[in-house]
């Protein structure tokens, strides 16, 4: 009987979960470690929207659409109605000639979306108290809480015989003639054919015999949760000051535009207030927002901006993962770096992405 190949997944956020769900269903033995909070630290203070509408090359474009289409279909292998909302976007982040150019990109590349005015804007979101002239509709995308969809599939893959070891620290690797064979940890070695990093923005640091780091340019963001509310929107809401959205639960996941810089002058708290003031200044509230969670959660952004997916040059078994867009990109990244790692089939989406790009 043929051995099942070991995998370590290191990083317990969206990204190793996925990588880790998709290589137990391809039949290995999976290890997940984690070193601090199951669900990754990134994915738990991330905003989570599932998007394909900001991509800089046709390569990235390629990989977030076929992105979004591998989440949709993920509902098919595990229940995500209470992590996962398919409601379409409304985005006006900017206006008048760059909202237009926005539209007629997304329309170019083949994307689905609708340039709508002020009345049918209106129409979708009755509670808009600040409605803008115009915005971009994108049905096909949705929002996330990133952390329960992570948990979501560790607790399959540790009900189906993987191992999920919480607070334990890779400090090297192991490697024979440039092959890895094992993973050195604070709680003792543990063997392995394959070894995957999904450490987010730690990626940059340094570990013993792997003299490969990746060079970083992490960004900090500031996401907010509030108390329940009755059912007060219908779509993942991207504005020009503030982005915001209700979960299953009814609470509000609200945060700094995507393109904004987290205003380091500030104390956390008296920008969560600023943030509030300005999405209740959106909508017809009948009752005030109450934060109840508070976080300042660092991105993981690789220092071209750009994913980086796939085996370490010089250290065969040992592969990465790391990138920005991670809720949308989650899935269909396990998807392919597992079918990578196990069944040596590479997939022309990830071509573009592979961590060699930095040493040529």
């Amino acid at each position: 009987m043929r051995k099942k190949p070991k995998v370590v997944v290191v990083g317990s956020g969206i990204i190793g979960a996925s990588v880790a769900f998709s290589c137990l269903n391809l039949g290995a033995e999976v290890v997940v470690l984690e070193q601090t909070k199951l669900g990754g630290a990134a994915s738990s203070s991330s905003f989570g929207w599932i998007n394909a509408s900001f991509a800089e090359t046709p390569a990235y474009f390629k990989l977030r659409n076929a992105a979004v289409h591998a989440f949709r279909n993920l509902k098919e292998e595990i229940d995500l109605n209470d992590s996962v909302r398919w409601r379409g976007t409304l985005w006006w982040e900017d206006s008048g000639l760059e909202l237009k150019k926005q539209f007629s990109d997304l329309v170019e590349r083949g994307y689905t979306a609708k340039l709508l005015n002020k009345d049918e804007i209106k129409s979708r979101e009755p509670n808009l108290k600040d409605v803008p002239k115009e915005a971009i509709y994108t049905p096909f995308e949705g929002a996330a809480e990133a952390d329960r969809v992570a948990l979501a599939m560790l607790n399959i893959l540790s009900n189906q015989g993987g191992k999920v070891i919480e607070g334990c620290k890779l400090e090297g690797v192991n490697s024979k003639k440039g092959r890895l064979f094992s993973v050195q940890t604070d709680i003792g070695e543990i063997f392995c054919d394959k070894l995957t990093l999904a450490t987010g923005a730690a990626a940059q640091n340094v570990l013993l015999g792997f003299d490969w780091t990746l060079p970083m340019k992490n960004r900090q963001g500031l996401i907010v949760q509030t108390s329940p509310l009755p059912k007060l929107i219908n779509h993942v809401l991207m504005t020009n000051d503030v982005h915001f959205k209700q979960n299953a639960d009814g609470t509000l996941t609200v945060g700094e535009i995507f393109n904004g810089e987290l205003n380091k002058n500030k104390v956390a708290l008296d920008l969560a207030t600023d943030v509030l003031l300005r999405t209740s200044r959106k909508l017809a509230l009948s009752e005030k927002l109450i934060p109840t969670s508070i976080k300042i959660g660092t991105r993981p952004v690789p220092i071209d901006g750009f994913p980086v997916i796939g085996e370490v040059e010089g250290y065969k078994g040992v592969y990465v993962a790391v990138m920005h867009s991670g809720v949308t990109l989650a899935p269909l990244v396990g998807q392919l770096l597992a079918s990578e790692m196990l069944k040596t089939s590479q997939s022309p989406l990830l071509e573009d992405f592979r961590p060699n790009r930095f040493t040529k």
